[in-house]
């Protein structure tokens, strides 16, 4: 321990219990600088072999993240296995988001391969990073499948989360002709779909109103056997709502609540407004549900009711 002031001396943002590893004093870690850190890191457990512990490399990480160290992620990702942590999802999270920063594209989705191979399910949020960098560019989108290409050439598995970002970000870019073009090559790629596939198409759908791509959509999730989840339900719900004949989204809503999924306060909100904009009395109903479910009309929404209502419907609000 006598060596730490040393260490720490002249990086007055990275404070001392960084690597206090014998008091477990790591709730008083404060990391700032990107590069007093990786100072830090580098004379702590390279040069004087000590040993973080999981909180200290967890704020490190979250400090990679933020700055786009990918190295230092990736080492620090190695010492928590090194100490006998477990991996879990949270640990790979902000490497996912380091590579991604760094524009790291085909470690990231090398990353996603590794998470399935120890048993971790990468959750959207987690894959978001690398979505987000794919829709600053159509480019950079099309150049991700030779990307794939090459980590499948030397033998990892693709996952299906890596797709699914390609799915993301073209929906974002408007471009559901390319979502739909990613979504035919899972079984190039030897992945599956899972249920976020389907959810971002029919965001896709939606954004289009292509009602019939969505029905398409809804028979392949059933034919794979894949269970919708309440996101699904609300976008096929507003799905239908896009179209002129929206009958159906009552339909899918009573199954919603039939499979015991609370429909979210903007399927409420969307109905109405569907329905006072086409004279459909309807909304008075939905109304009801929304105040049974323990939503609060937003003002807004209220306004509009009273606004475009018919005069025979005064009494309801």
């Amino acid at each position: 321990m006598d060596g730490l002031p040393y260490i720490f001396g002249g990086i007055a943002l990275c404070q001392l219990s960084i690597f206090l590893v014998a008091s477990g004093r790591t709730e008083k870690l404060i990391l700032l600088q990107a590069d007093g850190v990786q100072k830090c890191w580098e004379k702590a457990v390279h040069e004087l072999n000590l040993t973080p512990d999981e909180g200290a490399c967890i704020a490190v990480l979250h400090t990679c993240a933020r700055h786009g160290l990918a190295d230092l992620a990736t080492d620090t990702i190695r010492v928590l296995r090194s100490i006998g942590v477990e991996w879990q999802e949270y640990h790979f999270a902000p490497l996912l988001e380091a590579f991604s920063s760094a524009g790291k594209l085909k470690e990231a989705f090398g990353t996603l391969h590794l998470l399935r191979r120890n048993g971790i399910v990468p959750r959207p949020e987690t894959v978001q990073p690398i979505s987000n960098l794919l829709k600053n560019d159509i480019d950079r989108v099309d150049r991700t499948w030779k990307i794939l290409d090459e980590l499948r050439d030397e033998g990892h598995s693709i996952d299906a989360a890596a797709i699914n970002a390609i799915i993301d970000a073209s929906i974002t870019l408007g471009d559901l002709q390319r979502a739909i073009g990613a979504y035919k090559t899972f079984n190039d790629y030897a992945s599956r779909q899972d249920i976020e596939t389907y959810n971002l198409l029919l965001r896709g759908c939606i954004d289009a109103k292509h009602r019939e791509l969505g029905d398409k959509l809804l028979l392949d999730l059933k034919q794979a056997g894949i269970r919708p989840n309440a996101l699904t339900y609300e976008r096929i719900i507003l799905l239908c709502l896009t179209q002129p004949t929206y009958e159906d989204a009552f339909f899918y809503l009573e199954e919603m609540k039939a499979q015991k999924f609370l429909p979210p306060l903007r399927v409420y909100e969307a109905i109405i407004r569907t329905c006072v904009v086409a004279g459909d009395s309807r909304y008075a109903l939905a109304l009801t549900e929304l105040g049974q479910c323990g939503y609060t009309l937003s003002q807004d929404l209220r306004r509009y009711v009273a606004t475009h209502k018919p005069p025979s419907q005064d009494d309801i609000l």
